[in-house]
């Protein structure tokens, strides 16, 4: 196991590894004795009690409706430790009749869309007429720095919510003729960006969303995984957003995994305890 053989770590000059793994059970695949399932979920709950227990790295568990069963996302600055609890645990779940349906593996990342400095220093003068240097003006910066902070360790670093309800879905850009978001001009980029997450802002407190990337990792750009209390909240915020331009011109979208957050032995238990 690569925990096991090497102390090396690789770790990204910024942010997290993610890493989601879906899983389906095929019932009378395995014999699947109460003593087998039970020793099942003793190395499963171990393995994650170590994903927990490591520095910065979070793990969450899922029981997923239709087309999967069972879901695990984690989230590490440890490459190897990731590497290795996804290769131990396709090994347990394999032996016991679980077979692995959908993974993607992607990184926490900044949003190249946000304000600057200059632009928000900017907007003060222009449109407040605060006069640079000024007790407001600097002020007003102040603020506006300490929230870029925020929002900038918050997107690399984030904390899993114990939200109920989980979805994911993979995305891209388009690259069509007259719909090729790469050939637009960055500001124009920008502009149609931050209406997109304007639209995603009227939703906080009632979804939480990450956007992690994949590009030159996996086969789609981007993973949206979104949290909520009620499945009707990412029900609408998915539906408001397809009439967003960012999404109804340029958005390519793949398999949604949706499901709720439970405990591992519960899933477990419920589909293997009786095999």
């Amino acid at each position: 196991m690569v925990s096991e053989l090497t102390t090396e770590k690789l770790e990204p000059k910024e942010g997290l590894f993610v890493l989601h793994l879906f899983y389906r059970f095929e019932a009378g695949t395995t014999a699947g004795s109460e003593v087998s399932t039970k020793r099942l979920l003793s190395a499963v709950e171990t393995l994650l009690a170590e994903a927990r227990g490591t520095h910065r790295s979070q793990a969450a568990t899922l029981s997923l409706i239709g087309r999967a069963d069972l879901g695990f996302v984690f989230l590490s600055p440890d490459l190897y430790r990731l590497h290795s609890w996804e290769k131990r645990l396709g090994a347990l779940l394999g032996r016991h009749g679980w077979t692995k349906v959908f993974s993607f593996f992607s990184m926490t990342e900044r949003s190249d869309y946000t304000t600057s400095e200059e632009e928000h220093a900017d907007q003060l003068t222009s449109q407040e007429g605060l006069v640079p240097g000024s007790p407001e003006f600097e002020e007003k910066m102040k603020s506006f720095r300490e929230r870029m902070r925020h929002y900038t360790e918050v997107r690399l670093y984030p904390t899993l919510p114990d939200w109920r309800f989980f979805a994911f879905y993979p995305m891209n850009k388009k690259r069509e003729p007259g719909a090729n978001w790469y050939a637009l001009p960055f500001s124009e980029r920008k502009e149609l960006m931050q209406g997109h997450a304007r639209i995603g802002r009227r939703y906080a407190g009632r979804v939480i969303q990450y956007v992690t990337g994949s590009t030159g990792l996996d086969d789609w750009e981007w993973g949206v995984t979104l949290f909520s209390q009620d499945p009707y909240e990412v029900k609408a915020i998915v539906a408001e957003m397809r009439f967003d331009p960012v999404s109804a011109q340029y958005g390519e979208f793949g398999p949604f995994f949706t499901g709720l957050q439970a405990p591992v032995d519960e899933v477990i238990l419920r589909l293997a305890g009786s095999a």
